[in-house]
């Protein structure tokens, strides 16, 4: 090969490698269930150097379905799936999911969901509260269909306050969620013996946030690796962690990134799936810091 056009082969490889990290999101599928939307994107590293992956924002009603990896190499993939529970407003409504990384010309690229929105049920169909700190409140208001009556929730975490009417005539219920102890919340709030129940979701945390709250393992086929979790201290004191426990078939290593604020917990292995499967966070003194539930992934749209 002529030295020239070899100098310009180097050349045009060493431009490549400069490129930033750039993130380019495809619609793939989109599957219709009974009140619920499913829907797949492909995630691209378009760029030239490496794309972090730091996590997804939810939207109304609509949560990731499938583990999001920590990085994409450049010119890699990854199929990320969303589930989106149907809007009870007639009509089609966009909701946007917003994915955060290291792309520095789109920190947070959105992930649009159409719906087409029903006439009954409550809206929204399901309750999302996040992150939200042991004996803190967040609250989130639902538009009831009509004649619905609410009774008072079974859990002491949560209760349920009448909003007045709309102009629309249309009511509703503010529910307020009030954590006692960390770890991931699922239950419902019964919306009566016609309107059904309403579905909610929430993670409540004390001396430690952990991202993810939980660990979903991928299915063996065609699975990618385990994700690692994030470890963050709350509260002045340092974050000290004497031991972690894992389930049968999980092992793991426990990398400082700042020293007693922040570590990452890098996992291997397949554990065994149990109703009681536990990532345990022990302190100095033995005691449980914070328990991260292990359960199966669940089942990518096709």
């Amino acid at each position: 090969m002529p030295l020239a056009i070899a100098a310009m082969l180097a050349v045009a490889a060493a431009c490549t490698r400069s490129e930033p990290a750039r993130l380019e999101v495809r619609a793939l599928t989109t599957v219709a269930e009974a009140d619920a939307i499913a829907a797949r994107f492909q995630l691209k590293n378009v760029g030239g150097q490496l794309l972090t992956l730091d996590g997804i924002v939810p939207a109304c009603g609509c949560m990731p379905a499938s583990p999001l990896t920590d990085a994409l190499a450049p010119g890699a993939t990854q199929a990320l799936d969303v589930r989106c529970t149907v809007p009870r407003d007639a009509g089609a409504v966009v909701r946007e999911l917003h994915l955060r990384s290291s792309d520095p010309s789109s920190p947070e690229t959105a992930l649009p969901v159409t719906l087409q929105g029903r006439s009954t049920g409550p809206e929204p169909a399901a309750l999302f509260f996040g992150y939200v700190a042991v004996d803190a409140s967040e609250t989130r208001d639902v538009v009831l269909p009509p004649g619905t009556a609410v009774p008072p929730p079974a859990r002491t975490d949560l209760t349920v306050e009448p909003l007045p009417a709309r102009p629309d005539g249309a009511h509703g219920i503010r529910v307020r969620f009030t954590p006692r102890a960390p770890g991931v919340v699922r239950t419902s709030v019964s919306l009566g013996p016609n309107a059904g129940a309403l579905p909610i979701t929430a993670i409540a945390y004390d001396r430690i946030l952990a991202f993810p709250s939980e660990l979903r393992v991928p299915r063996p086929t065609g699975a990618p690796g385990l994700p690692s979790i994030t470890l963050v201290g709350r509260g002045p004191a340092p974050l000290a962690i004497a031991n972690v426990d894992y389930p049968s078939g999980l092992s793991g290593e426990l990398r400082p990134i700042v020293p007693g604020q922040q570590y990452r917990l890098v996992l291997r292995g397949r554990p065994a799936i149990t109703a009681d499967a536990a990532i345990r966070i022990r302190g100095a003194r033995g005691e449980e810091l914070l328990a991260i539930p292990v359960g199966a992934a669940a089942r990518p749209a096709t």
